[in-house]
């Protein structure tokens, strides 16, 4: 099978055929039993993987992403492990949620929230059918190929969900996991959803997920995804955002956990007077590298965009920032702005950022900027001036620096939620004396 796979492909490694040989695999054990449909959509992606390959240094979209570390570590399917209530409890936030648990992978029914007790205007539905695609890159292909579950969320016309929706991924063993995500949120809805990614214990998960979100008419959605999987994990996560008239789409992602995290957002918005707000919150120390992307389509008049990354690197870690802003002819009175911010905590950490600008209207107000240093001397001699001790100053430093995106998390219970995270995180790096 090599062999074929060989003829097919150029210019990738041995470990690089080998992957792909074994997810091929595993799709076609997956899809054997699978009905015509669904059986099409798989092939689809199958048969892009095997014309394009996986992506290497030499493409420019993956130049500081290495994936050596995970094609060096295979996953599969597997049956859920067991999870108790109480550890579960232990795990989720406190605040009113409507709860949705998978456990590696697998939605669990008994520690999940009644399907049946859902607040008027909202519908859910989970399948085993991946949400049908036309593959952009390898990781799209993959989770059409390998996807075990997709959660459909449908808000109704009109419907002003006050509980937020939360979708809890928690990790017990070594195990691919494929959850995607199709939200679409009718003309005048509003709701928020909240995912998290946990591992429990040392477990490697490689993770490929995959959400489509379509906010029509006058509607608005918050999403807010808390990435804390474990240091030898893989997250990839591809999100496609289409946006019609006088429509809302909020997104803040924060990545605290995995050895290799990437994070794409593609929004069009393809309706005038459309409001987008794009912002991440990247921890990261050791070895560990988080490459976060968003690609920012506005196609029509009166668009507004805004983007808020913010990085600190600590020992060997490494950030990748890459961010472009299209504007069609057609979209006058756009303005558009994006900041990238980072905090080096070590010689040897590394940000690599790219913001891009793509103007083809000639009435737009467009911005972007990027700026990486470590903490400011004044700032840390001000501090111990008034009695705060080096260790704390820097500590405190740097909490202010990275909070700043949450501040614009409306939602007090989330934002304190994410705040607890974030401050847990950098707490644990200062008791080991790294900041």
């Amino acid at each position: 099978m090599t062999t074929t796979i060989q003829k097919k492909i150029r210019k990738q490694s041995p470990v690089a055929l080998k992957t792909i040989e074994h997810y091929l695999t595993l799709s076609k054990n997956i899809m054997a039993n699978e009905s015509s449909a669904t059986q099409a959509i798989r092939k689809q992606c199958q048969d892009f993987l095997t014309s394009n390959g996986l992506p290497t240094r030499r493409h420019e979209d993956w130049q500081y992403t290495p994936l050596n570390g995970w094609m060096n570590s295979l996953k599969t399917l597997k049956s859920p492990g067991v999870v108790s209530e109480k550890l579960l409890i232990s795990n989720l936030p406190t605040f009113k949620a409507f709860k949705l648990v998978f456990i590696d992978g697998v939605f669990s029914k008994n520690l999940s929230d009644d399907l049946n007790t859902l607040e008027k205007g909202l519908a859910i539905k989970l399948t085993n059918t991946p949400i049908n695609l036309s593959p952009k890159d390898a990781f799209e292909a993959l989770y059409g190929m390998l996807s075990s579950q997709t959660v459909t969320i449908n808000v109704a016309t009109n419907a002003l969900l006050e509980t937020p929706i939360f979708i809890t991924q928690l990790t017990t063993q070594d195990t691919l996991e494929t959850v995607g995500l199709d939200v679409i949120v009718n003309e005048g809805a509003q709701c928020k959803i909240i995912q998290q990614h946990l591992c429990l214990n040392d477990a490697v998960r490689f993770n490929n997920g995959y959400s489509r979100f379509n906010v029509q008419a006058n509607a608005n959605c918050q999403q807010f995804v808390l990435q804390e999987l474990g240091k030898s994990s893989f997250y990839f996560n591809n999100q496609a955002i289409t946006q019609a008239d006088n429509s809302d789409f909020t997104t803040f992602f924060v990545s605290l956990g995995s050895l290799l995290s990437r994070n794409l957002n593609t929004v069009d918005m393809n309706g005038e007077h459309c409001e987008t707000s794009q912002n991440s919150l990247v921890l990261v120390s050791g070895k560990q590298v988080s490459d976060s992307r968003t690609v920012t389509n506005h196609n029509l008049p009166h668009g507004n965009s805004n983007q808020l990354h913010k990085f600190v690197l600590h020992d060997q870690a490494r950030g990748v920032f890459n961010g472009m802003i299209y504007v069609a002819e057609d979209a006058q009175k756009t303005d558009g702005l994006m900041d990238n911010k980072n905090l080096l905590l070590s010689n040897s950490a590394k940000m690599d950022t790219k913001p891009q600008l793509e103007i083809y209207a000639d009435d737009v107000k467009c911005s972007h900027g990027c700026a990486s240093g470590q903490i400011d001397k004044n700032q840390l001699f001000y501090c111990q001036a008034r009695g705060i001790r080096k260790q704390e100053a820097l500590a405190l430093i740097t909490q202010a620096f990275l909070l700043e995106p949450l501040e614009l998390v409306t939602n007090s219970d989330v934002k304190c939620w994410l705040s607890a995270k974030v401050n847990q995180k950098l707490a644990k790096l200062t008791a080991e004396h790294k900041v």
